[in-house]
């Protein structure tokens, strides 16, 4: 009878214990998608000024107040992200809409 005790009891304990691990573990719907690994200085600090300052400096025969608008408009942007989808990176996407609205 005592030995039928110690199971039940080393049962419960390592039941509490094995769910107790298992609640700290992060779920699998939670995965957060790696930061990519270009992600270069120089994009970031263009992007501070909504573009203005690489508008003038690279691009020709376009409005560069309507650029650093657009491109402003779209990196302010939060959208909600699908865990597992690959976005575009928030710079090259204003940049190219950007020229092209304002071209």
């Amino acid at each position: 009878m005592t030995s039928e005790v110690s199971i039940a009891l080393a049962v419960l304990f390592g039941g509490g214990l094995f769910i107790a691990g298992v609640s700290r573990v992060a779920p699998l719907t939670a995965w957060e998608s790696p930061v990519p690994t270009r992600q270069i200085s120089e994009k970031h600090e263009a992007a501070k000024d909504g573009g203005y300052a690489h508008c003038r400096a690279e691009l020709s025969g376009v409005d560069c107040e309507c650029f650093s608008q657009k491109a402003s408009q779209i990196l302010q942007e939060d959208n909600q992200k699908i865990a597992g989808w690959t976005y575009a990176d928030k710079w090259d996407l204003a940049k190219s809409q950007a020229t092209a609205a304002c071209s």
